[in-house]
């Protein structure tokens, strides 16, 4: 699972969907330390196109499809199929029939609301929802799958920035990186030393770790026209790549106080619900953050 929290939407009015605040609901759901991703449709055809739905977190259906049936139809086929994503139905009628459409159709896995009340609906089952998937295993998946992806847009930051340099610059930068990579690590001396004969930037690139992209962000950073007297973005070292490698590398142990006390070369990370939540709206800034600047320099 990835920082992403999908919500594929039936319901056949456009107007219903224009009426809806959805910044609403996309706030709500950055407040759980998601990027929301929520997709409305209006006709079967679209619907039937994402199948076989497994990039959603949660199904919301109108159960009155004027145009098409009842709702609770398509969700049948959906089980049928196993597919089991969690689905909010609602209707303008009473809840009490919502209730006895779903159990005509031996529907499980199925919330259901008034169509007045469904943003509130989808607030708590969407809660509830991430719950579920939030234990420690799977956000230590999370952190790494979410490290690796910003690992790439920091390559592309370095690939446009550095380019656009005049060759005394890249030299620099170039220097500078092979002074730190020889200190940090002397197992890769030989694939060094053919970089110093020929730096080159694709290969400083395949060189770096997580840390080295960093630094070499922040040389890039001093060093081009459009990101020099910029405010700095933070310290991603200290905010992700040190509670990563927590994650990834260190030996958990339960918290006397709640949650995990992680320890990894003669250090202890403590990680509990708060941190998970911290972390997760920290990797959703820092993707954000790395992806204004990727369009800067590209522009």
């Amino acid at each position: 699972m990835k920082l992403t929290f999908s919500i594929l939407w039936f319901d056949d009015s456009d107007d219903y969907f224009g009426s809806l605040d959805m910044d609403a609901l996309k706030a709500e759901i950055l407040t759980w330390g998601f990027s929301p991703d929520i997709k409305p449709v209006t006709t079967p055809e679209q619907f039937l196109s994402y199948a076989p739905f497994k990039e959603f977190d949660l199904i919301v259906v109108d159960l009155d499809l004027e145009q098409y049936g009842e709702g609770q139809d398509f969700i049948a086929g959906l089980r049928a199929n196993a597919v089991y994503t969690e689905v909010i139905f609602y209707t303008v009628r009473n809840v009490n029939d919502l209730w006895d459409a779903v159990r005509e159709k031996q529907l499980e896995g199925v919330f259901v609301s008034h169509r007045s009340n469904i943003l509130p609906k989808i607030f708590r089952v969407g809660r509830q929802s991430i719950r579920k998937v939030l234990d420690l295993e799977n956000m230590r998946g999370i952190v790494m799958a979410e490290v690796g992806e910003l690992d790439h847009l920091i390559d592309e930051i370095l690939t446009f920035g550095i380019t656009s340099l005049p060759v005394e610059q890249q030299n620099s930068i170039f220097k500078r990186f092979l002074e730190k990579a020889v200190e940090q690590n002397q197992n890769i001396s030989v694939r060094l030393a053919k970089f110093s004969e020929r730096p080159d930037l694709n290969e400083m690139i395949n060189l770096s770790d997580s840390y080295k992209r960093w630094l070499n962000f922040q040389r890039l950073w001093k060093s081009h026209e459009k990101l020099k007297g910029r405010n700095t973005i933070g310290d991603y070292d200290a905010e992700v790549l040190k509670p990563r490698n927590f994650l990834a590398h260190g030996t958990p142990e339960p918290h006397k106080d709640g949650g995990y006390l992680f320890h990894y070369q003669g250090k202890a990370f403590r990680y509990t619900d708060e941190v998970s939540l911290s972390l997760r709206q920290t990797i959703l800034r820092y993707k954000q953050e790395f992806s204004n600047i990727l369009k800067t320099l590209k522009s």
